[in-house]
Protein backbone atom coordinates (compact mmCIF):
# COMPACT_ATOMS: atom_id res chain seq x y z
CA UNK A 1 0.00 0.00 0.00
CA UNK A 2 2.87 2.31 0.23
CA UNK A 3 3.21 2.46 -3.36
CA UNK A 4 -0.55 3.98 -3.94
CA UNK A 5 0.17 6.31 -0.97
CA UNK A 6 3.27 7.78 -2.62
CA UNK A 7 1.61 7.96 -6.24
CA UNK A 8 -1.61 9.32 -3.95
CA UNK A 9 1.44 11.99 -2.29
CA UNK A 10 2.60 12.74 -5.72
CA UNK A 11 -0.40 13.86 -6.98
CA UNK A 12 -1.34 16.12 -3.82
CA UNK A 13 2.33 17.58 -4.47
CA UNK A 14 1.59 17.95 -8.18
CA UNK A 15 -2.02 19.54 -7.70
CA UNK A 16 -0.27 21.59 -5.55
CA UNK A 17 2.42 23.29 -7.26
CA UNK A 18 -0.31 24.46 -9.97
CA UNK A 19 -2.15 26.08 -7.20
CA UNK A 20 0.98 27.62 -5.50
CA UNK A 21 2.61 28.61 -9.39
CA UNK A 22 0.12 30.78 -10.49
CA UNK A 23 0.13 32.87 -7.56
CA UNK A 24 3.78 32.68 -7.24
CA UNK A 25 3.19 34.15 -11.15
CA UNK A 26 1.12 36.94 -9.85
CA UNK A 27 3.51 38.25 -7.53
CA UNK A 28 7.26 37.52 -9.23
CA UNK A 29 7.69 35.51 -12.33
CA UNK A 30 11.47 34.61 -12.10
CA UNK A 31 10.76 32.36 -8.57
CA UNK A 32 7.86 30.46 -10.41
CA UNK A 33 9.71 29.67 -13.72
CA UNK A 34 12.32 28.08 -11.10
CA UNK A 35 9.59 26.31 -9.20
CA UNK A 36 8.44 24.60 -12.46
CA UNK A 37 10.80 21.53 -13.11
CA UNK A 38 10.70 20.32 -16.66
CA UNK A 39 9.99 16.70 -15.64
CA UNK A 40 6.21 18.13 -14.59
CA UNK A 41 5.53 18.64 -18.30
CA UNK A 42 1.99 17.21 -17.90
CA UNK A 43 1.39 19.78 -15.30
CA UNK A 44 2.68 22.76 -17.43
CA UNK A 45 -0.42 22.51 -19.66
CA UNK A 46 -2.67 22.91 -17.01
CA UNK A 47 -1.02 25.73 -15.40
CA UNK A 48 -1.03 27.41 -18.73
CA UNK A 49 -4.50 26.59 -19.51
CA UNK A 50 -5.64 27.89 -15.74
CA UNK A 51 -3.26 30.97 -15.84
CA UNK A 52 -3.47 32.14 -19.37
CA UNK A 53 -7.22 33.76 -18.69
CA UNK A 54 -6.33 34.57 -15.71
CA UNK A 55 -3.15 36.77 -17.06
CA UNK A 56 -5.20 37.76 -20.39
CA UNK A 57 -7.60 39.36 -18.45
CA UNK A 58 -5.49 41.88 -16.46
CA UNK A 59 -3.42 42.02 -19.76
CA UNK A 60 -6.26 43.29 -21.60
CA UNK A 61 -7.09 45.64 -18.56
CA UNK A 62 -4.19 46.68 -18.36
CA UNK A 63 -3.77 47.44 -21.86
CA UNK A 64 -6.92 49.09 -21.23
CA UNK A 65 -6.06 50.96 -18.54
CA UNK A 66 -3.07 52.59 -20.23
CA UNK A 67 -5.17 54.09 -22.73
CA UNK A 68 -7.00 55.77 -19.80
CA UNK A 69 -3.93 56.02 -18.11
CA UNK A 70 -2.40 58.15 -21.26
CA UNK A 71 -5.70 60.17 -21.28
CA UNK A 72 -5.39 60.77 -17.59
CA UNK A 73 -2.00 62.20 -18.77
CA UNK A 74 -3.65 64.09 -21.02
CA UNK A 75 -6.76 65.06 -18.66
CA UNK A 76 -3.98 66.96 -16.74
CA UNK A 77 -2.00 68.42 -19.64
CA UNK A 78 0.23 71.48 -18.75
CA UNK A 79 -0.20 75.20 -20.30
CA UNK A 80 1.18 78.31 -20.41
CA UNK A 81 -0.22 81.22 -18.35
CA UNK A 82 -1.35 83.68 -21.18
CA UNK A 83 -0.26 86.77 -19.74
CA UNK A 84 1.39 87.96 -16.67
CA UNK A 85 -0.76 89.39 -13.90
CA UNK A 86 -2.48 89.13 -11.16
CA UNK A 87 -5.50 86.97 -10.33
CA UNK A 88 -8.12 88.91 -9.59
CA UNK A 89 -10.75 86.64 -9.25
CA UNK A 90 -10.45 82.89 -9.33
CA UNK A 91 -12.56 80.02 -10.56
CA UNK A 92 -15.62 78.87 -8.92
CA UNK A 93 -18.26 76.36 -10.61
CA UNK A 94 -21.05 78.32 -11.69
CA UNK A 95 -20.28 81.70 -10.65
CA UNK A 96 -16.71 82.73 -12.45
CA UNK A 97 -15.72 79.78 -14.92
CA UNK A 98 -12.18 80.96 -15.75
CA UNK A 99 -9.70 83.15 -13.75
CA UNK A 100 -9.51 87.26 -14.55
CA UNK A 101 -6.11 88.27 -14.79
CA UNK A 102 -5.46 92.24 -14.16
CA UNK A 103 -3.21 93.79 -16.79
CA UNK A 104 -2.81 96.67 -18.47
CA UNK A 105 -4.54 97.65 -21.41
CA UNK A 106 -2.62 96.75 -24.72
CA UNK A 107 -0.25 93.34 -23.09
CA UNK A 108 -0.04 90.66 -25.45
CA UNK A 109 -2.27 87.94 -24.54
CA UNK A 110 -0.86 84.38 -25.43
CA UNK A 111 -1.91 81.02 -26.92
CA UNK A 112 -1.67 78.78 -23.47
CA UNK A 113 -1.06 76.06 -25.93
CA UNK A 114 -0.78 74.88 -29.43
CA UNK A 115 -4.24 74.38 -31.41
CA UNK A 116 -6.84 75.92 -33.77
CA UNK A 117 -8.76 78.86 -33.28
CA UNK A 118 -11.93 77.73 -33.29
CA UNK A 119 -13.41 81.58 -32.97
CA UNK A 120 -12.43 85.09 -32.74
CA UNK A 121 -15.06 87.92 -32.81
CA UNK A 122 -17.49 89.56 -29.96
CA UNK A 123 -20.94 88.05 -30.43
CA UNK A 124 -20.70 86.16 -27.05
CA UNK A 125 -22.45 88.61 -24.78
CA UNK A 126 -20.45 89.37 -21.58
CA UNK A 127 -16.92 88.35 -22.74
CA UNK A 128 -16.50 91.10 -25.54
CA UNK A 129 -13.17 90.26 -27.72
CA UNK A 130 -13.31 86.44 -27.44
CA UNK A 131 -10.93 83.89 -28.84
CA UNK A 132 -11.30 80.32 -28.78
CA UNK A 133 -8.65 77.82 -29.29
CA UNK A 134 -9.29 73.81 -29.39
CA UNK A 135 -6.03 71.61 -28.71
CA UNK A 136 -4.87 68.76 -29.93
CA UNK A 137 -5.49 66.91 -26.43
CA UNK A 138 -9.77 67.57 -26.05
CA UNK A 139 -8.83 71.16 -24.09
CA UNK A 140 -10.37 74.49 -25.35
CA UNK A 141 -8.95 77.68 -24.37
CA UNK A 142 -10.99 81.13 -23.64
CA UNK A 143 -9.05 84.18 -23.86
CA UNK A 144 -11.93 87.32 -23.32
CA UNK A 145 -12.05 91.03 -22.70
CA UNK A 146 -9.27 91.62 -25.01
CA UNK A 147 -8.82 95.20 -26.47
CA UNK A 148 -7.83 93.66 -30.25
CA UNK A 149 -7.66 90.39 -31.57
CA UNK A 150 -4.80 89.49 -33.85
CA UNK A 151 -6.35 85.67 -34.86
CA UNK A 152 -8.98 84.65 -37.23
CA UNK A 153 -10.90 81.29 -36.66
CA UNK A 154 -9.02 78.39 -38.72
CA UNK A 155 -5.68 79.38 -37.40
CA UNK A 156 -2.99 77.16 -36.47
CA UNK A 157 -1.38 78.81 -33.38
CA UNK A 158 1.45 77.51 -31.22
CA UNK A 159 2.13 77.89 -27.65
CA UNK A 160 3.33 81.26 -26.92
CA UNK A 161 1.66 82.84 -29.92
CA UNK A 162 -0.11 86.50 -29.72
CA UNK A 163 -3.24 86.14 -30.03
CA UNK A 164 -4.55 89.62 -29.05
CA UNK A 165 -4.26 92.40 -27.09
CA UNK A 166 -5.53 92.89 -23.35
CA UNK A 167 -8.46 95.52 -23.41
CA UNK A 168 -11.70 96.64 -21.22
CA UNK A 169 -14.43 95.10 -23.45
CA UNK A 170 -17.39 93.20 -22.29
CA UNK A 171 -18.66 93.10 -18.77
CA UNK A 172 -15.41 94.48 -16.43
CA UNK A 173 -14.83 97.37 -15.50
CA UNK A 174 -11.11 97.80 -15.52
CA UNK A 175 -8.32 96.16 -18.19
CA UNK A 176 -8.32 92.36 -17.77
CA UNK A 177 -8.17 89.26 -19.31
CA UNK A 178 -10.85 86.42 -18.38
CA UNK A 179 -9.00 82.85 -19.21
CA UNK A 180 -10.83 79.71 -19.34
CA UNK A 181 -10.27 75.90 -19.79
CA UNK A 182 -12.89 73.27 -21.01
CA UNK A 183 -12.14 70.24 -21.23
CA UNK A 184 -14.51 69.14 -23.65
CA UNK A 185 -17.53 71.38 -22.51
CA UNK A 186 -17.12 71.15 -18.78
CA UNK A 187 -15.08 74.23 -17.41
CA UNK A 188 -12.10 72.93 -15.15
CA UNK A 189 -9.95 75.53 -12.93
CA UNK A 190 -7.30 76.82 -15.27
CA UNK A 191 -4.92 77.51 -11.80
CA UNK A 192 -4.75 73.31 -11.93
CA UNK A 193 -3.42 73.33 -15.21
CA UNK A 194 -1.17 76.65 -15.89
CA UNK A 195 2.77 76.14 -15.17
CA UNK A 196 4.56 78.96 -16.75
CA UNK A 197 4.81 81.67 -18.87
Amino acid sequence: MRGPQNAAEAKAAEAKTPVATPAAQGKTAAPAKAEAPKAEAPAKPQQVAAVKPEQAAPAAAASKAEAPAASADDDKPEFRWPARGRVIKGFKAGTNEGINIAVPEGTPVKAAESGVVVYSGNEVKGYGNLVLIRHPNGFVSAYANNGELMVKRGDQVKRGQQIAKSGQTGDVSAPQLHFELRKGSTPVDPTQYLAGL
